[in-house]
């Protein structure tokens, strides 16, 4: 079984400027490409300045040095709690410990909380860092409308690409023309300046890389300084405390062709999560309430960064979730953790009282999976399968595949159960055949069992039976007297489903008969793509297709 990773950076197509830099001799900070890739950049993020620097944390730690010395009167920064730890560390470059304080989390966006009574609480004349986390975007021209006297401060390095705009007021209220509803996260009026990462990971990759973004002068002039060992018209001569924060020139080149080819990059991303949201719905993973994605704030898109799927429920710690996916051949990451989470940022408290939870529990349910832009359908079934496998377990579900005579015996418990079972009115299979002929015309037989519970404690039954001289695959499924009402019956049929796609590769439809008195079935079925083809006395034909 091949490992599939957790990004792969699709760069292989984009080396021609690499190689022509490296032809050219021109491999440090200086070279052409430094200046069209800047150029490009600014053009398509309609942003009037861009710094080009050696990776996102570096960017990030400049929108602290812009910040003090934009604002140096501001001695209060809120940042996230759960945010990817460079941000910490860059804004502890500038400002002390105690100066930092621990910003609330929304358990649906993700992000920081943005309600308009929370935003209200925050001190007055400081400055948030704004982080948008997996790709959601905050929108933050809302939020300086509601806080004109707060100053933002952007870490874009997982939103690039992402859009946002104040969708109360508009373009008519916007402070210049370049806040409106469709403009690119990072460079409103409304912050100051903001960071972007080009890292491995990233929708464009230079291997490391970033950029800082700012439509201010004076913030440009300071950092275009700072960001380059603080030379002054004299040579050697050095005017401020200042660091080599430099983009090379091979690096802008594989940027600039990124950028040149933009719109097939974005295409392909939005692929991979286009189809990540149809396997879910197929799975009904999202529609039963057992897996939730991110809640968008009004006026925002967010951006096709990394997939991310929250597992609602999940006990595991995040090693042992991890080590799940790993045992079948999927790389995935955990969500943010808490700050209290690293040693050296324990000391910071967080003033939410039980909002600690909310961080605690996003850390632990949130999954980052496989994202590369040119992952395969194979490929990105196999990780929602495994998602799928996963919410089974969690909720107590073990399936066994009727293969041999050492599973025999669990068949044979199920089918007594089926046949003592008074109230099962609907499920009448085995009601005329013995479990040796039903085998022989069987593609799948599955018994459902509880792990925890009695030994072998069986929660249902499902198969797919062909039918020869109909040539038709026929699903059907038993659910406990003891276990219904408990929501299995969408992860049994999902279960079997999928294992029926991949075993005749999505080569055949599927059928079933459902009493038409049968409401609670008929709906499920629906649900899940089965459609009504005849219509009986008693009951109904519904197939499913093939895809």
């Amino acid at each position: 079984m091949n490992r599939i990773n957790i990004y792969n950076p699709n760069i292989a197509a984009y080396t021609k400027s690499a190689i022509d830099a490296i032809e050219s001799g021109w491999i440090s900070n200086h070279g052409k490409y430094i200046s069209l890739a800047t150029e490009k950049l600014k053009e398509i993020m309609k942003c009037k300045h861009a710094i080009l620097m050696a990776n996102g944390t570096c960017a990030t730690h400049c929108l602290f040095i812009a910040l003090k010395h934009a604002h140096p009167a501001i001695t209060k920064i809120y940042v996230p709690n759960n945010a990817y730890v460079a941000a910490w560390n860059a804004a502890l470059m500038e400002y002390s410990e105690c100066q930092l304080s621990v910003m609330r989390m929304d358990a649906n966006t993700w992000n920081i909380c943005t309600d308009e009574d929370y935003i209200a609480t925050l001190d007055p004349n400081a400055a948030v860092l704004i982080v948008h986390n997996v790709g959601n975007v905050v929108n933050v021209p809302r939020l300086k409308r509601l806080r004109p006297d707060m100053v933002f401060v952007e870490d874009n390095c997982e939103g690039f690409l992402g859009k946002y705009g104040d969708p109360v007021h508009g373009d008519n209220q916007c402070q210049d023309q370049n806040q409106n509803q469709n403009q690119y996260s990072g460079t409103s009026s409304a912050t100051l300046c903001s960071s972007v990462s080009f890292y491995g990971n990233k929708i464009i990759t230079t291997g490391e890389g970033g950029a800082f973004l700012t439509n201010d002068d004076a913030v440009y002039e300071h950092i275009s300084r700072v960001y380059s060992q603080g030379m002054s018209a004299k040579r050697y001569v050095h005017e401020v405390h200042a660091y080599n924060y430099r983009m090379t020139n091979v690096e802008a080149a594989f940027l600039y062709d990124q950028l040149s080819d933009l719109d097939a990059i974005i295409g392909q991303k939005t692929r991979v999560f286009e189809t990540y949201g149809a396997l879910l719905n197929e799975h009904d993973l999202i529609r039963s309430g057992r897996v939730r994605l991110y809640e968008t704030e009004a006026g925002t898109q967010s951006t096709h960064w990394i997939f991310a799927l929250r597992i609602v429920g999940n006990p595991k710690t995040t090693d042992e979730t991890a080590a799940f996916f790993d045992a079948n051949g999927i790389d995935v990451r955990p969500f943010f953790y808490p700050i209290h989470a690293h040693a050296h940022l324990a000391g910071l408290t967080c003033d939410n009282g039980d909002n600690d939870l909310v961080s605690v529990l996003l850390n632990q349910e949130i999954v980052m999976v496989p994202s590369s832009p040119d992952m395969t359908l194979d490929e990105q079934r196999r990780v929602i399968e495994t998602v799928h496998k996963f919410v089974m377990q969690l909720n107590g579900v073990y399936v066994r595949t009727i293969q041999d005579q050492e599973t025999m015996p669990m068949l044979n418990q199920i089918v007594n159960i089926i046949k003592h079972d008074t109230d099962n009115l609907s499920f009448r299979y085995f009601s005329n055949r013995t479990i040796e002929t039903a085998l022989q015309t069987h593609a799948i037989t599955n018994v459902y069992y509880v792990a925890d519970g009695a030994p072998n404690e069986c929660i249902g039954y499902a198969h797919i039976d062909f039918d020869a001289p109909g040539n038709r695959h026929w699903f059907g499924i038993y659910i406990c007297k003891s276990q219904r009402g408990k929501k299995y019956g969408a992860l049994l049929l999902n279960d079997i489903i999928h294992q029926f796609c991949i075993q005749t590769k999505y080569q055949h439809d599927m059928y079933l008969s459902v009493d038409r008195t049968n409401l609670g079935a008929l709906h499920l079925y629906e649900m899940n793509n089965f459609e009504i083809v005849e219509t009986h006395d008693t009951y109904y034909v519904m197939r499913r297709k093939c895809k």
